[in-house]
């Protein structure tokens, strides 16, 4: 992704499940990048709507792809649910640890859909090292201000959201 970054905010959070970030897309960027370093269950992407409230509805489709180094690829596709696209990283297991670089496209717009590409990789003790590829739509036309990671277990970590000019 080409162009300039600028930093949106800054989130460190320690032993929650679930973590909002809000009021971070607006008029002044169509595309954000957010990284993610944590260690804990992998999780999901939803987004918060105009009010800041969590959307439920069951519009979200999710397409990954799972390279692990122990056993085969496998492949995860989920439509028309109300849990979130599995935008981030799986780690699990003693020493877990890992890292998801995800990309939102036109969150903020009222008359498009939102978008998002992710790309994870977690290591831990176990030797199940794996490589995640996502792509995901949310299928509300609606204006989006935030986003929210649910992860399955507690975790801790960093969330660093940016708008991509250029």
């Amino acid at each position: 992704m080409s162009g300039s970054l600028e930093l949106i905010n800054k989130t460190t959070f320690s032993s929650v499940s679930t973590v909002n970030v809000d009021n971070v897309f607006s008029a002044d960027y169509d595309v954000y990048k957010i990284t993610l370093d944590t260690g804990g269950q992998y999780g999901l992407l939803r987004f918060l709507d105009s009010s800041g409230t969590l959307t439920t509805d069951s519009t979200y489709d999710t397409a990954r792809l799972n390279l692990k180094i122990n056993t085969s690829f496998s492949e995860t596709r989920v439509t028309s649910t109300d849990v979130g696209m599995y935008a981030f990283s799986e780690s699990s297991g003693s020493g877990a640890g890992g890292g998801s670089v995800v990309y939102v496209y036109n969150p903020f717009s009222s008359s498009s859909y939102t978008f998002a590409t992710s790309q994870s990789v977690d290591v831990n003790t176990s030797s199940a090292h794996r490589i995640a590829k996502m792509v995901g739509v949310y299928k509300n036309v609606q204006s989006l201000r935030g986003f929210s990671l649910q992860a399955l277990a507690s975790v801790t970590g960093t969330l660093v959201t940016y708008g991509v000019k250029g």
